[in-house]
């Protein structure tokens, strides 16, 4: 976060008035730049889409439905028979790399008031997760040039769930957990005994990086994998 640099000793009440009139618009500025990749990437995946379910039988649709989007859905996926709710989730903020892991959001602050995150959130209708990693560019390290390539990941919610569960990670367990890392104000990775760290996965505090302070239990793709949650439908 970038503050407006006062001197205090010839403006001490100010300091702090200033400071956050600068978080404001910068978070503000964050906001707009943000919805910016998304819409980019948005733009890219819904060329890709249609080639990836050709011969499934299944379409894909677009939420633009503020109210679902709200009940975490962006895409519809459907045949004549049955519709997925669909939640894309991207690693907008590491371009350009292949990252070993993803973070399943548990909870986080927001106006200093706890929340529950989205993976177990009930408010949640969603049925698949669409893990957008290996997000490439085609010019420099932004997305204003277009995307080169992608890979996307289908993981069913209700199978991570319950795959979870067999390791001995409820959600009371996780949320437990979840507590117990939030009062211990520990920034960073803290280990559980129910996942190898190196392998597996742990869950990760960031407590001093972001402002709404999440605590994500962030899994590697290998171990995804092998958890058969999921598929790969696309690694260009």
């Amino acid at each position: 976060m970038l503050y407006i640099s006062l001197d205090a000793s010839t403006c001490p009440e100010k300091k702090g008035e200033f400071n956050y009139l600068e978080q404001v618009k910068m978070s503000h500025s964050n906001f707009h730049k943000d919805l910016n990749k998304e819409a980019i990437l948005g733009e890219y995946l819904d060329m890709v889409y249609p080639n990836i379910f050709r011969t499934s039988g299944y379409a894909v649709k677009r939420v633009t439905d503020l109210s679902l989007q709200y009940q975490g859905v962006d895409l519809l996926l459907f045949n004549k028979n049955k519709t997925f709710y669909v939640d894309e989730k991207a690693q907008l903020d590491y371009l350009n790399t292949a990252l070993p892991t993803f973070a399943f959001e548990l909870s986080y602050l927001k106006n200093n008031q706890y929340h529950k995150g989205w993976l177990f959130d009930s408010s949640k209708i969603t049925n698949i997760y669409f893990l957008i990693t290996c997000i490439h560019t085609n010019t420099g390290k932004c997305l204003s040039g277009g995307v080169k390539n992608v890979k996307i990941t289908a993981i069913y919610r209700d199978r991570l769930i319950e795959s979870l569960a067999e390791l001995g990670l409820t959600e009371q367990r996780l949320l437990k957990l979840d507590k117990s890392i939030r009062a211990s104000n520990k920034h960073g990775k803290h280990i559980i005994t129910e996942l190898h760290p190196k392998y597996q996965g742990a869950l990760y505090y960031s407590m001093t990086n972001k402002a709404e302070k999440p605590i994500n239990l962030v899994l590697k793709l290998s171990f995804l994998s092998k958890l058969n949650t999921g598929s790969i439908l696309l690694n260009s």
